[in-house]
């Protein structure tokens, strides 16, 4: 009888465990969750200035904001006027219309010699119009975020009716795993979150157009479904990005359709437009002396470009609205602003002419590029918006100049990393070693994205780096020329 009753033990123990694991893996479903708390301010956490700071709070964020929504609605403008392929793109409409835009501003604030410097540009990519829908079996999947890479060669007329693939992630191992890519549209996905460039995912691009690729398309793996704007990516083929959304979809059909069966229909009409100009648009605050800062601020931007450059334009005019409201003999040194050209179109006009022109910062003592400057941070897993701007990069030239830099930052409350950057990454990388060089830039997810909104611009971070900016120009101030520009480049 003992051994039954011991078997029977057995027997409802071993059924609790079955039951205990079998809940673990079926969780019951959790009760309906309360709404949300808000935050009582409706996005973001705030700064309190210390007593010694208080002038700087005439920056204000929201202020700044309401540029950048301004400026974003230049390229809408744009987009609905018919175009494809939009933004504040340099030579066109748009960009006409953000000179336009940037020159009243000075002019209301108070600048002087308020003037565009305008630059014959070499014909222009501009893509007409493109489509991509794949087909297999009597069924279509179109594909609307499909976006040409920067300097995508163009399809023929009649466009391309390729056979599709699918190769991972694009690795050696992947494409010697995969069928045979040469003569065929080749998908890959993209893990690499924050990059638009030609290495991505170690140079996939260039492995796959090595192997004969007809056409390439990169699935960028962020959350959502992102038309993304790369830079130009060295493909001799017509290559695009797609959204997650789109480019999962893709894959999953060509898995469905059989091997051999799915094909893509590729439209990509090109157009190298040529005898279109753009400009550098100047203004100045005359100081105490010939000495002077620059500000720098790129006006041209893929999509709405809220952060680029939206952000940095909004910036450099907060700057300029504070040291206008300055009397002259508070500023030491004159303030030259300028809104430049070509920082998208791979000619860099404005950075080509300030490198050919060193002669014009011989009495520069600090040069600032004014880029991203407001990027909220989101999670990678999610399209959710924090309520924080996103953390900053930064870089300044010497110990000196790095010393006020990250002070002016923790005054402010700059999220930032500890150590200053190799190099400006940003608008003035080509000439930055001509002047005692300032930046403060992030990114974020939706970066030159058509997410990337003024719904994605902090505005306490644009006000922290404004502020930021305007304490260093005032801190420097107390430097002479020479110190400035006798240090060495941090270690």
């Amino acid at each position: 009888m003992r051994n039954k009753a011991l078997s029977a033990g057995g027997c409802a123990a071993a059924l609790a465990l079955c039951l205990s694991f079998s809940q673990a893996q079926n969780p019951a479903p959790r009760p309906a969750r309360p709404s949300e708390p808000t935050h009582v301010r409706k996005s973001e956490v705030g700064w309190r200035l210390a007593p010694s700071e208080q002038q700087y709070a005439a920056i204000d964020g929201e202020h700044l904001k309401k540029y950048v929504e301004e400026i974003c609605a230049i390229s809408r403008r744009y987009r609905d006027a018919g175009h494809q392929f939009w933004g504040r793109i340099t030579g066109t409409a748009a960009d006409d219309e953000n000179a336009q835009w940037m020159m009243a501003k000075f002019r209301e604030i108070g600048l002087i010699d308020v003037h565009e410097q305008m630059f014959d540009l070499p014909p222009q990519w501009m893509p007409q119009s493109w489509s991509v829908v794949a087909s297999a079996n009597g069924k279509t999947l179109q594909l609307d975020t499909a976006q040409p890479t920067y300097l995508a060669v163009g399809t023929p007329a009649e466009g391309l009716n390729l056979e599709a693939v699918y190769v991972g992630l694009a690795s050696d191992a992947d494409l010697a795993l995969s069928r045979d890519v040469k003569g065929k549209a080749v998908f890959f996905f993209s893990n690499d979150l924050a990059s638009r460039h030609a290495p991505i995912m170690d140079n996939a691009i260039k492995r796959i157009g090595e192997r004969g690729a007809a056409a390439i398309f990169i699935i960028q793996g962020l959350p959502g479904n992102e038309k993304t704007q790369f830079y130009p990516v060295n493909s001799p083929v017509p290559t695009f990005s797609l959204g997650q959304k789109d480019g999962l979809a893709a894959r999953d059909f060509i898995a469905a359709a059989g091997a051999g069966e799915a094909h893509v229909k590729i439209l990509l009409d090109v157009k190298r437009v040529p005898n279109l100009k753009s400009g550098t648009v100047w203004g100045t605050l005359p100081g105490m002396t010939d000495e002077n800062d620059i500000v720098v601020a790129h006006r041209d931007g893929w999509f709405e470009g809220a952060n680029e450059n939206a952000a940095g334009m909004a910036t450099l005019l907060g700057m300029a609205e504070y040291f206008a409201k300055m009397p002259k003999e508070q500023r030491r040194r004159t303030i030259l602003f300028a809104g430049t050209n070509g920082h998208h179109d791979n000619g860099a006009e404005s950075g080509l002419w300030f490198l050919e022109h060193p002669e014009f910062f011989a009495k520069t003592a600090v040069l600032f590029n004014s880029e991203h400057t407001g990027g909220m941070d989101s999670a990678p897993t999610g399209a959710n918006l924090s309520n924080a701007p996103a953390a900053y990069r930064w870089y300044g030239t010497g110990p000196k100049l790095a010393d006020i830099i990250v002070k002016a930052m923790d005054a402010f409350g700059v999220p930032s990393f500890p150590d200053s950057s190799p190099s400006p990454p940003g608008e003035i990388g080509r000439y930055y070693h001509l002047a005692p060089a300032v930046e403060i830039i992030n990114s974020g997810f939706v970066w030159h994205s058509d997410k990337e909104t003024p719904e994605t611009i902090s505005a306490t971070g644009l006000a922290a780096v404004t502020r930021t900016y305007a304490k260093v120009i005032v801190d420097t101030n107390a430097l002479d020329l020479k110190d400035l520009r006798t240090a060495q480049m941090p270690r």
